[in-house]
């Protein structure tokens, strides 16, 4: 499938999607909104795709996060509000897919591109990244990205940044819990298809139940997380897929994964 905003490729497991609006830093127009909808479902829906990297084209950055110049322009309130929408399913989609999602972060990451990293499985930033919500600037508030945002970091360091609007490093958002792994800027896109690599290597079944059970307990008591916790690993462990990895650990050749 071609796209107007995107280029997305499949190789070796790893599905690829490129914000491609480098002139504007990849902002998030309707259409490409619409589109990384389309693209996401369409990798979930590909059984060849084990992961997914989502990243920005150009050298400036990641996605400086909603395109500006197209927010007045949204029709009546229920329009507007089927508009912004969009990256609150995006946001929400992923949550649900079994499919992993690693964000691979370079320059600027703001606003509504700084909440679709956060809201991504993992992600892999460049040392000379930068983070930031800074539409409290212009009157605005990242009132959807906050939800991926706050679960992340916690509301004391994400209420900062949202009052603020000022930018923080890499290195500090990794130290909050906003990315998982800081890279040099140079080894960003090896150092990311090797981690994705390496996850579409292992059983989709596991990889899939490990996404579901992190989102699904966050929001429940500990006890209930346990007992959940538990009706999981016994599914796990009748899968075919732990029977298939037993038995190749003990051959000590390489898992055939059937992703089930």
């Amino acid at each position: 499938m071609s796209y107007e905003t995107l280029r997305t490729s499949l190789e070796d497991g790893v599905g690829r999607i490129t914000l491609s609006r480098p002139e504007v830093r990849n902002a998030l127009s309707r259409t490409m909104v619409e589109e990384l909808e389309q693209a996401l479902a369409a990798y979930e829906a590909e059984p060849g795709a084990r992961v997914i990297v989502l990243s920005g084209a150009g050298e400036r950055a990641f996605c400086a996060g909603a395109d500006l110049k197209g927010l007045g322009d949204r029709g009546t309130t229920l329009e507007a509000r089927e508009s912004f929408s969009g990256l609150a399913r995006i946001l929400e989609s992923i949550t649900r897919m079994r499919t992993p999602v690693i964000a691979q972060v370079h320059g600027f990451a703001l606003a509504g591109g700084c909440g679709l990293a956060a809201g991504c499985d993992l992600v892999v930033a460049s040392d000379d990244a930068t983070f930031g919500l800074p539409e409290i600037k212009v009157g605005l508030l990242p009132l959807i990205v906050m939800a991926p945002i706050l679960r992340a970091v916690g509301r004391k360091r994400g209420l900062l940044m949202i009052l603020s609007g000022e930018p923080v490093s890499a290195r500090e958002a990794f130290e909050m819990g906003l990315v998982s792994l800081v890279v040099p800027r140079a080894d960003l896109g090896a150092r990311t298809t090797a981690l994705a690599t390496r996850l579409a290597r292992f059983s989709p079944t596991a990889v899939a139940l490990a996404k579901e059970a992190a989102y699904t307990i966050q929001d429940m008591e500990y006890g209930k997380s346990l007992r959940y916790l538990r009706e999981l690993i016994t599914l796990v462990g009748l899968s075919d897929d732990a029977t298939e990895g037993i038995a190749a650990f003990f051959a000590k050749r390489e898992p055939e994964w059937k992703g089930r």
